[in-house]
């Protein structure tokens, strides 16, 4: 009878063993570490991502900790998975907002937007939010070896930029409206003055005021256009164009600033006389004396470019 008893709990007893046995054994932080250091080095994102995210979850305190959110942002960009490596790095900058890695993490935000960066005949909102990050590079890190390296992605991002407003002109052109083909000739010059897209709207936009037959404002465009094809003064020591803003002629000897002040204000006349407030009045009559003569003396300030 008591040996019938026992008999079912050794049963038990022996269950509860074996499945101790197979308990698995969870790894330590060095080992999660590890395997994802591993899987990184052999470009295997994904694992690298998921064994750096694990060890986070097991041992978020872990002296590995700071390296390991970085490289999760850094392994969803090298996998191209651009909107996550987005949201990696900003974590990683609300966790770590005095890191030495902040402007990797700024420059690689751009990378990111940049990476989606579309043609110039398309919407060009990534291309300024890339700009707007390799451009926080420059001014928070400026010491930073990324700093050099934003500087010319703010290049590239600034020259598509420029380059769509050249497309989005040529296409009211085409639809003849040559108020909003001017505008945005007149808004590459103003805020893209060093780019490639800068020396075609000059081009363009001295086409357009000789046909208007406006010889003063054409003329400032052909004086504006001949200094940024010069080459830069010899004691920067390079031949090359002023392919940077900082190196743009200085505003008081600037023709394309006088320019473009005259324009603007041609612009507004224009939409007025359009929406047929001052037209034949004797406003608009004043506006047009005072513009010419506002004009012929900018020609004669800047003469000596010529």
């Amino acid at each position: 009878m008591v040996r019938g008893f026992w008999f079912p709990w050794c049963g038990v007893a022996l269950l509860l063993l074996s499945g101790c046995s197979s308990t698995v054994r969870r790894l330590s932080a060095k080992e999660y570490y590890t395997q994802a250091s591993e899987a990184f080095m052999k470009e295997d994102f994904t694992t690298a991502a998921d064994q750096y995210r694990e060890l986070l979850d097991q041992y978020p305190l872990n002296p590995y900790a700071e390296e390991a959110q970085l490289k999760i942002a850094y392994a969803y960009y090298l996998d191209k998975k651009y909107s996550e490596a987005i949201a990696a790095f900003s974590d990683f900058e609300r966790a770590y907002p005095t890191s030495a890695h902040l402007p990797f993490v700024e420059y690689y935000r751009g990378m990111c937007y940049l990476e989606q960066m579309r043609s110039i005949d398309r919407d060009q909102s990534v291309t300024e939010k890339a700009h707007d990050f390799f451009q926080a590079v420059v001014e928070r890190f400026p010491e930073s070896p990324f700093a050099p390296l934003a500087r010319e992605k703010i290049k590239i991002c600034r020259e598509a930029m420029a380059g769509n407003e050249l497309y989005v002109a040529r296409f009211n052109e085409q639809l003849g409206n040559l108020l909003a083909t001017k505008v945005r000739l007149r808004t590459i010059v103003e805020k893209y003055p060093e780019t490639e897209a800068a020396l075609e709207a000059l081009t363009r936009l001295q086409t357009l005021l000789s046909q208007e037959g406006n010889a003063a404002l054409a003329e400032l465009a052909a004086q504006a256009l001949t200094l940024r094809r010069s080459p830069r003064p010899a004691e920067t020591n390079t031949p090359a164009a002023w392919s940077d803003p900082e190196d743009l002629p200085a505003a008081e000897s600037d023709p394309l600033r006088l320019l473009v002040a005259e324009l603007k204000q041609l612009e507004d006349y224009e939409r007025a006389q359009a929406r047929g407030y001052i037209e034949g009045t004797a406003v608009a009559k004043g506006f047009d004396r005072a513009g010419a003569r506002k004009r012929e003396e900018a020609v004669d300030t800047v003469g000596n470019f010529r």
